[in-house]
């Protein structure tokens, strides 16, 4: 995965971006004229051409003091993402499926790199994709962090506004559906609870790793009833019939990522088994909200069974 950093300085200047270092490929097949040929001179005037980056990482503001907000004074506002990068016009992107969430982390530091803490942010999102906050407010912490989630809404390009002080920096976010990557779309009208209503949850990390949620009362609602849901299986079993896995909000892609975050994915029991498929599958079960999980579940769902449709 590419991690890019963003930076946008409060003096003025404009965006650059940082990758990875990339090894020099293999002279194998190249003539004698190519080997012999210079690299081309890097333009000056190139807004994205910045030094060479130290690492793929901001550097760790535990070695540094944090200031307080109040008396940072100009600073430097960085946007950390492992799945954004630059398209040919040069606009800083994020691609992201329908119902999706990508992580961003917005890193405020002063210029001589001290992390800035209490600074409030501010988010606009224009389209039908929209912020979910980490936490109880969007002020950086004494690392100078600040963490957003952005869950995809219809197909199309939405824009992420991030604010402070008087500067802004924009992210495009390009929301793909599910059908156009050959994926089956949900038929939620068959459902109780839609993913748009669950994913309205609002999570609080706290500092035993455990994770708590503030439910909209929909959710609240249900909770301790029989529900339909419908979804996509993550297995977390070795078996055809799984007896524990995930439900998720949008086909699983990785084994360490959760579509949707935390509350983008219900954990299931069934007594019986249901067999693996990589089509939506319709569940009964009785519901629950969790509170305060060492999992990062907040949904769960109990003597599940397969509804034919």
């Amino acid at each position: 995965m590419r991690l890019l950093i963003v930076t946008l300085l409060a003096a003025g200047l404009p965006l650059q971006a940082c990758n990875r270092k990339a090894e020099p490929p293999e002279p194998t097949g190249l003539t004698a004229e190519e080997l012999a040929a210079e690299a081309p001179a890097p333009i000056t005037d190139d807004p994205f051409a910045g030094p060479p980056s130290a690492g793929t990482d901001p550097q760790a503001p535990a070695t540094r003091t944090p200031v307080d907000a109040a008396d940072a004074g100009p600073v430097i506002l960085e946007l950390i993402s492992e799945t954004a990068y630059l398209n040919e016009r040069r606009q800083y992107v994020v691609d992201l499926l329908e119902r999706d969430m990508a992580y961003l982390t917005l890193v405020v530091t002063d210029q001589d790199g001290n992390p800035v803490q209490g600074a409030q942010l501010e988010y606009a999102i224009s389209g039908t994709s929209r912020v979910v906050p980490i936490g109880e407010d969007p002020v950086t912490d004494d690392l100078g962090w600040s963490e957003i989630g952005v869950v995809g809404g219809k197909m199309g390009a939405d824009t992420l506004t991030v604010t402070y002080q008087d500067r802004s920096l924009e992210v495009l976010i390009n929301v793909i559906s599910l059908q156009s990557v050959g994926f089956a779309s949900l038929d939620e009208d068959q459902a109780d609870l839609r993913w748009d209503t669950l994913m309205q949850a609002r999570l609080r990390f706290e500092a035993d790793n455990r994770v708590a949620a503030d439910f909209p009362s929909d959710v609240e609602g249900h909770s301790g009833k029989t529900v339909k849901l419908i979804g996509f299986m993550m297995p977390l079993e070795s078996e055809e019939k799984q007896k524990h896995f995930l439900l998720t909000s949008n086909p699983p892609s990785c084994f360490f990522h959760i579509p949707g975050g935390p509350a983008g994915a219900v954990e299931v029991f069934a007594q019986k088994g249901i067999k693996a498929s990589w089509d939506p599958v319709l569940l009964e079960g009785r519901f629950e909200t969790v509170q305060g999980s060492e999992t990062g579940v907040i949904y769960r769902l109990h003597d599940a069974r397969v509804v034919s449709r």
